[in-house]
């Protein structure tokens, strides 16, 4: 289905993941976008970003403003596959199938209370390596190399967005890997530095608010960008609606 400039997958969680996962046994490589309204800003606004997003084959709607856009502009109501989810599931699938997982982004103790806390959840995991997000750009080529040898089928890069998407379309052309995946803050969460929203603010779409309370700071700065998205999305329906009665 298409929305905006993204072919999403219209799939359940446990579907897209096995989809995923099978790209790893084939020749097959997926790029994995977890489509939300800051995505979107960001693809709207940031010229590189723009031209980087090019590269996704395999995107996920996500974020609750996506869904609400999807259903006023498509007229059809799609599921949810939240990133940090579909990472999980991934990593369950891994567990019982000995795909080799890497962990690339965040501060070096939260990659290590991840790795644990995964392990901990998912005997088995065999996790082949981790970097932290915090490196310079010319430590680029040392880590695809690390990647690479490590034998790397699923790569999670949790450094934020843009930065993660953009690093790995960068690196894209160079990395052996079968599933390439942005994972925003999904290691702050898993490693228990942060919770998680509870299950009935997930379901109404007040994630963000939960969110917003743990780190106001952070996600206090990123309200105008989710604004500008909201109005992006009723031009978008205004104009649909004009052209319908032309």
């Amino acid at each position: 289905m298409r929305f905006l400039d993204f072919d999403l997958q219209d799939r359940d969680l446990d579907s897209a993941a096995s989809e995923l996962l099978g790209g790893t046994k084939s020749d097959k490589k997926y790029f994995v976008l977890t489509l939300n309204a800051l995505i979107v800003y960001e693809y709207l606004h940031n010229r590189d970003y723009h031209e980087a997003l090019k590269r996704v084959n395999y995107v996920v709607p996500d974020g609750s403003g996506v869904l609400k856009a999807v259903k006023l502009l498509n007229k059809k109501k799609v599921s949810r596959v939240p990133g940090i989810d579909l990472m999980l599931t991934l990593c369950k699938l891994a567990s019982i199938g000995s795909e080799r997982i890497y962990l690339l982004g965040s501060q070096i103790d939260t990659v290590t209370k991840t790795i644990r806390k995964l392990k901990e959840r998912y005997p088995g995991l065999n996790i082949v390596g981790s970097h932290n997000g915090f490196f310079d750009e010319s430590e680029s080529d040392t880590i695809v190399a690390e990647i690479n040898n490590s034998r790397t089928d699923i790569l999670f890069v949790g450094m934020g967005v843009p930065k993660q998407e953009l690093w790995i379309t960068k690196n894209l052309d160079r990395l052996n890997v079968g599933v390439l995946m942005g994972v925003g803050g999904s290691f702050d969460v898993i490693s228990g530095n942060l919770n998680r929203a509870p299950v009935w603010m997930q379901k109404i779409g007040l994630e963000w608010l939960y969110r917003t309370v743990q780190e106001p700071r952070k996600r206090l700065r990123l309200i105008p960008k989710l604004a500008k998205f909201e109005l992006h999305i009723l031009k978008s329906y205004f104009c649909l609606r004009r052209g319908g009665s032309g």
